[in-house]
C-alpha cells in the first residue's frame, strides 16, 4: 500500500474503534465522535501533504495553544495527556505556583488535589475489599467497633453518595472543639434526597478502613506513586500540611491527626497518570471496576424534595463510586465527554484538578492548576487579557473571545471567572471547570491525532519511509519519555 493508502486504513481503523467502545447512543455522544473523526480528518489530509515531522510540530503546537488559553484562568497549570494502547505521553506546564516566590510550575510541582482525593479513597476502599480486608457492602452499624450506630446502610452506599448525610452541625466551624467535631460526624441522620453529592460519606469510609496508614502506604506503593500525599512537601504518609490544604473540613481534621478521604492530597500531575497505568496493569479487578463505575441504580435521575418532603423537581445520576460516569446529557450535568467507553470516568477537585481515564479506549487526560490555593485567597482575583490569535478561550457560543478581552478570575467561595470586552463591558460570569470544558475537548483530540500520526509512520517503517526523526519521536514508545 502507498501512504495515500495506509493513512485512509489506519484513519478508519481509529474511528471504528471508537464507535465500537463507544458506551452511549445518544445524539450527544454521536455528535462528540464525529467531532473526533472531523479532527482525525483533518490530520489524515495533513498527512497526505506534509511531513511527519511538520504534521508533528502542528499537533503539539495547537494543544500548547489550548494550554496557554487556558493557563490564564489560574496562575499556575500542569497537564498531561497519555494514551496507554499506542505508548504515547505529552506533558505541558505553564505559570507558577501562586505563591510570593513566583516559582514556575514543573512535573514536579505538588498541587491540592481538594476532592480528588476521593478517588484514592474509593481505589483504597475497593482494594481493600477485593483482598479480603474490609467489606464494602456490610452495613455500617455492624462493622467491628464501628462508631456510626445509627448508619444502616452500607459502605459502598455511601461511596456512590447513595444517601444524603445530615451531621449535626458543621464541622468545618473555625472554633469547633474536636469533641464537637466528633459528636457531629458520628451521628449522621439519613435525608430524604438520594444520590446527593457531600464530603460526609468520605470522611465515614475513610475512618472506617482497617490499618489505613499501612494500607495507604502499600497501595501507593504498588500504585507507583512517588509523590502523593498529606504533606506538601512529599511525605507519602508523614506530617499533615494542614496550614496549605485548602478544605476547611480537611485542614480541622489534620489538626486533629485525622486522615481526611474527601479532600487533603498534594500530587503532581504525573501521579495521576500512574493512577491511570495501574488500572490498565490490573491493579483492581474487573469486578472491582464494575463497582467504581456503578451508580447503584438503572435510573438517570433521581427526584428532589425540600426540607418540608415536597418533590421539587428531578436532578441527574451522574456518579458511581466517587467519580463521574457519563450521562445522556453531557457535559451539561456531568465532566465525562461523551462518546467515550463504558470503562470511562472523571474525577473533579475544587481547587481546579480534573482528570478523565478511558481504560477501553486506552485514553487519559490530566489538568491540575491552582486557582484556589491559600496563597491566592490572599488576592482573590487574577486579571489576565486574552492575546492576538486566541482560538481556544471560547464564549458559550464556542467562539473564541476577541483580543484584549479581559479574564477575571475569582475566589469568593465559588470559582467564578468574569469575562469584560474590550471596551471594559461586562459579558459574562463562568464557573471556572465550564471555562475549561475545551481544553478538556482538545486533550482527547490531541491523544487521538498523535495516534494516528503513530501508527502511520510505523506501518510506513515496514516499506523503509519513517524518518530518523520520526524514529527518534517515538524511541521508547512515547513521544515525550516521562
Amino acid at each position: 500500500m502507498n501512504k495515500e493508502e495506509i493513512i485512509k486504513k489506519e484513519l478508519y481503523k481509529i474511528i471504528t474503534e471508537l464507535k465500537a467502545n463507544q458506551k452511549l447512543d445518544t445524539e450527544l455522544a454521536n455528535k462528540s465522535i464525529e467531532n473526533m473523526t472531523k479532527e482525525l480528518e483533518k490530520t489524515a489530509i495533513y498527512l497526505q501533504h506534509f511531513s511527519f515531522e511538520q504534521v508533528l510540530d502542528m499537533v503539539r503546537k495547537d494543544y500548547y495553544e489550548a494550554v496557554s488559553a487556558e493557563a490564564l484562568l489560574s496562575p499556575g497549570i500542569a497537564t498531561i495527556i497519555e494514551d496507554s494502547k499506542d505508548r504515547i505521553y505529552l506533558a505541558r506546564y505553564e505559570g507558577n505556583i501562586g505563591d510570593e516566590t513566583g516559582t514556575k510550575v514543573s512535573k514536579d510541582t505538588r498541587f491540592d488535589l481538594a476532592s480528588i482525593t476521593k478517588l484514592f479513597t474509593v481505589l483504597e476502599a475497593l482494594k481493600l475489599n477485593q483482598d479480603g480486608l474490609f467489606d464494602i457492602n456490610q452495613i455500617i452499624a455492624e462493622i467491628h467497633r464501628s462508631p456510626y450506630k445509627t448508619l444502616n446502610v452500607t459502605v459502598a452506599d455511601i461511596l456512590r453518595f447513595k444517601y444524603e448525610l445530615q451531621t449535626q452541625g458543621r464541622i468545618d466551624e473555625d472554633n469547633i472543639s474536636t469533641a464537637q467535631f466528633f459528636r457531629r460526624i458520628l451521628r449522621p441522620k439519613i435525608g430524604l434526597n438520594t444520590h446527593v453529592y457531600s464530603d460526609i460519606p468520605y470522611i465515614i469510609a475513610k475512618s472506617l478502613m482497617p490499618n489505613s496508614r499501612k494500607f495507604f502506604t502499600d497501595y501507593y506503593e504498588e500504585l507507583g506513586l512517588l509523590a502523593t500525599g498529606y504533606d506538601l512537601s512529599g511525605e507519602i504518609t508523614g506530617g499533615y500540611d494542614f496550614e496549605a490544604v485548602a478544605d476547611k473540613k480537611a485542614r480541622k481534621m489534620m489538626t486533629m491527626g485525622i486522615q481526611p478521604g474527601h479532600a487533603g492530597l498534594f500530587a503532581p500531575a504525573d501521579d495521576l497518570i500512574r493512577v491511570f497505568d495501574a488500572l490498565n496493569e490490573g491493579f483492581l479487578s474487573e469486578e472491582s471496576l464494575d463497582m467504581l463505575l456503578d451508580s447503584g441504580t438503572k435510573e438517570i435521575y433521581a427526584k428532589t424534595y425540600n426540607k418540608e418532603g415536597q418533590e421539587t423537581g428531578l436532578k441527574p445520576i451522574n456518579r458511581g463510586m466517587g467519580v463521574y460516569i457519563e450521562h445522556p446529557e453531557g457535559l451539561k450535568v456531568g465532566e465525562v465527554i461523551p462518546g467515550l467507553s463504558e470503562r470511562a470516568f472523571t474525577i473533579t477537585g475544587y481547587t481546579g484538578g480534573y482528570a478523565t481515564y478511558d481504560l477501553v479506549n486506552g485514553l487519559s487526560s490530566v489538568i491540575l492548576a491552582n486557582p484556589i490555593t491559600i496563597a491566592a485567597t490572599e488576592a482573590k482575583v487574577l486579571v489576565n487579557r486574552v492575546p492576538e490569535g486566541n482560538k481556544y478561550l471560547l464564549d458559550r457560543e464556542g467562539n473564541p473571545f476577541a483580543p484584549g478581552t479581559t479574564i477575571v478570575s475569582h475566589y469568593d467561595g465559588v470559582k467564578n471567572v468574569n469575562i469584560y470586552s474590550p471596551t471594559g463591558e461586562h459579558i459574562d460570569t463562568r464557573p471556572y471547570t465550564n471555562m475549561m470544558n475545551n481544553l478538556k475537548l482538545q486533550q482527547i483530540y490531541t491523544l487521538l491525532k498523535l495516534r494516528l500520526i503513530k501508527r502511520v509512520a510505523l506501518a510506513l517503517s515496514e516499506s523503509d519511509l519513517l524518518t530518523e526523526h520520526i524514529e527518534q519521536e517515538f524511541s521508547g514508545g512515547k513521544v515525550f519519555k516521562r
